[in-house]
């Protein structure tokens, strides 16, 4: 089954669509990439900056976590927007078995030593404005790796250098420092502190797949170590989803840099040696990065702020079919005609998410009545449906088509698109569906109950263009302490 054609970049293009499926269980795999994306992050902002404090104190530690990464150079100016490649491993090295079934760390697939990347993100940071953009790459993305083809994960069994050319022959972007560092380690560094008290203002139910729960009794400022802090920020068993995950990240970078500032650790030699042992163990950088730069690129990661930062995940068409060594293998289909466009608005230093022309409302919130407008019966409208389907898919996702009937009339010329006028929004998501039909007239006026654009086929050819659309992933402002945390805070519990 072929899947791809080559580009004069030697990036290949999908062109079967029919392969892409979105399953329950894929979701769930996309909701697990994304809790390990912010933690990796975690991990990160907090040993760069501890490693960038710790090298004061230990001038041996710089070497130590040091790597040679031929393929690495750093900008050309200090005040120049730069790309550092972040590599969260999946190494369970110095986790029992037990551990590793209650933090839901598997063995690596294919067993042994070897070692892939669990969480690979492209951070992108201009000095002056304090910018950030971050994409995240989903860790079976198909893509050139060397002289075959291959998850994107499996570039690491060729080191650092082999990911480094991967990324950059993906994206077009040049790498500029290289950071690796094993997110298990997540939970040693919280250990080495003596634990995190992070506020949570409301009981958590028992969560099956990490084990976590916060009782009612429990609630305000609570005490995590290093199991639990991991638990905490992989679990989705929150109201919010994602969003409320993303604000944990937050609460938790936070509290656990005062902790490691604090005199509570700077001043007992035994947390601050436990803290060195932490990055040895955690860290890789290339040999361009000094633990000090490591720190600047933690401090500019900390916040979280979405005024400064903005996150993606790679342009892909969900999830498809391989055959690789015999065995038929799922993996993640790139789009990556979206991907040129992202990646050329992030060379330019411009946000992809203004760059692709369309609004920034996901396909699969907008509800579309499908209607024939010619007097053929369904048989044009139909087929109309499967076209607009395609070409609205994003990360495997498309427009709701929740009706395919007749028009009123069968006097349409040409197709004509309407937008609820009841609906706030659908002038927009309008917008979006007339991205994917050229050449349509756009209307506002009355739909049906439970549409909010409805799409007339009318005489002629009714002819679609794939839609290229980059979504940000929401990032919540950071909050103040609820009441009942400021109140444990304060009288010291």
């Amino acid at each position: 089954m072929k899947l791809w054609r080559k580009k004069k970049n030697n990036v290949p293009t999908a062109t079967r669509y029919g392969d892409v499926f979105r399953s329950a269980r894929e979701r769930e795999r996309k909701h697990l990439r994304h809790r390990w994306q912010w933690i990796l992050l975690a991990v990160f902002v907090l040993l760069g900056v501890i490693a960038g404090y710790l090298a004061y104190y230990y001038y041996t530690l710089q070497g130590d976590v040091q790597k040679e990464v031929g393929n690495v150079a750093p900008a050309d100016r200090r005040e120049d927007p730069f790309n550092v490649l972040l590599v969260g491993s999946d190494s369970r090295e110095g986790l029992t078995e037990k551990q590793k079934l209650e933090l839901g760390a598997g063995d690596v697939e294919g067993g042994g030593d070897a070692e892939r990347a669990d969480t690979l993100i492209l951070a992108h940071i201009d000095p002056e404005t304090s910018k950030v953009t971050m994409v995240q790459f989903p860790r079976d993305l198909w893509v050139p790796v060397g002289k075959r083809n291959d998850k994107i994960n499996a570039a690491l069994l060729g080191g650092p250098e082999r990911i480094v050319a991967t990324v950059e022959n993906l994206t077009g972007l040049a790498i500029n420092h290289y950071v690796q560092v094993n997110i298990v380690g997540f939970r040693d560094l919280i250990e080495a502190i003596g634990g995190v008290e992070v506020c949570v203002p409301e009981p958590i139910p028992f969560d099956e797949q990490t084990g976590l729960q916060v009782t009612e009794e429990e609630v305000g400022m609570v005490r995590f170590g290093g199991d639990d802090a991991l638990r905490f920020v992989r679990s989705r068993n929150f109201a919010s989803g994602d969003f409320e995950r993303i604000q944990n990240q937050q609460k938790f970078i936070a509290a656990a840099l005062d902790k490691v500032l604090s005199s509570s650790t700077i001043l007992r030699p035994g947390r601050v040696n436990a803290l060195a042992d932490v990055a040895r163990s955690n860290v890789d950088i290339d040999q361009n990065t000094t633990l000090k730069g490591l720190a600047e690129i933690g401090s500019k990661l900390r916040n979280f702020d979405p005024d400064t930062y903005e996150a993606y995940t790679a342009p892909n068409l969900g999830t498809g079919f391989k055959t690789m060594g015999g065995d038929e293998i799922s993996v993640v289909v790139g789009d990556f005609d979206t991907m040129e466009v992202m990646f050329d608005a992030i060379a330019a230093n411009e946000s992809p998410a203004e760059a692709d022309g369309v609004p920034s409302i996901s396909p699969q919130t907008i509800r579309v009545g499908v209607y024939n407008g010619v007097g053929l019966e369904r048989a044009v409208a139909g087929p109309a449906r499967d076209k607009l389907e395609a070409a609205t898919t994003v990360g495997g996702e498309h427009v709701q088509v929740v009706e395919v009937a007749n028009a009123k009339n069968f006097r349409f010329r040409g197709t004509t698109i309407v937008a609820n006028s009841k609906e706030p929004e659908a002038e927009r998501m309008a917008e979006l569906v007339a991205a994917a039909i050229p050449g349509a007239e756009v209307e506002v006026g009355k739909t049906k109950p439970g549409v909010d654009v409805a799409v007339i086929v009318g005489r002629g050819k009714f002819r679609t263009e794939k839609v290229t659309q980059i979504l940000p992933i929401p990032i919540p402002k950071p909050g103040d302490l609820p009441e009942v945390c400021a109140r444990d805070h304060a009288s010291g519990d």
